[in-house]
C-alpha cells in the first residue's frame, strides 16, 4: 500500500510478509477531511516464544512533528511528511507496573512504538490471533482536522 508518507511495510520478526489492505472509506461525520483510510489484519498463531507484528513507513525520515498520541483501547503513532500526516493505530492497552505486573489485562499482547511505525509484541501467554492495524491520512493537515487521523485511525472504531 502507497501512502503520502510512503509504501507501509507488514513484518512478521522483521521479515516482510503478503497482505491485503481493507479501504475503510470516510467516515463523513468523524473524519469528513480523511484522504486515506485503511485496516490491515494479520493473522498469526503464537508458539509460547516472543513475537514481532510490525507495521512500518519504508524510508520514512522521522520528524520533529511526529508523535505517540494514545487513546482508551488505542496504541497510535502519527508521523508527518511535508503537509501530510499519517496515523497508525493498534487495539491494546501496555504497561507495567514497578514490580513487573502487567498494569493492564485486557490484552495478552504488548504494543511498541517505532521510529517509522508501530508493533505488537506477543509474549509467552499470547493467545490472541488476529492483529489489526488502522492506518488513516490527511494531505492537507491543518491544526483544525490533524485530530481526524486519530479517529480515522483507531481499529476499535471499524464496523
Amino acid at each position: 500500500m502507497t501512502t503520502p508518507l510512503g509504501d507501509i511495510e507488514i513484518c512478521i520478526d522483521g521479515k516482510s510478509i503478503k497482505y491485503t489492505a481493507q479501504n475503510m472509506g470516510m467516515p463523513d461525520k468523524i473524519c469528513p477531511d480523511i484522504d486515506g483510510r485503511f485496516c490491515i489484519k494479520v493473522e498469526f498463531v503464537p508458539d509460547g516464544e516472543r513475537h514481532t507484528i510490525s507495521c512500518r513507513i519504508k524510508d520514512h525520515t522521522p520528524s520533529d512533528r511526529d508523535g505517540i498520541e494514545s487513546g482508551e483501547r488505542l496504541e497510535l503513532k502519527s508521523f508527518y511528511k511535508g503537509r501530510s500526516k499519517l496515523s497508525i493505530g493498534m487495539e491494546g492497552e501496555t504497561g507495567y507496573c514497578a514490580d513487573g505486573i502487567r498494569a493492564f489485562d485486557t490484552y495478552d499482547y504488548d504494543t511498541e512504538y517505532l521510529d517509522d511505525g508501530v508493533q505488537y509484541v506477543i509474549v509467552e501467554n499470547t493467545n490472541a490471533t488476529t492483529y489489526v492495524f488502522g492506518i488513516a491520512w490527511i494531505e492537507n493537515v491543518t491544526d483544525d482536522n490533524e485530530v481526524q487521523t486519530w479517529f480515522g485511525a483507531d481499529p476499535t472504531l471499524f464496523a
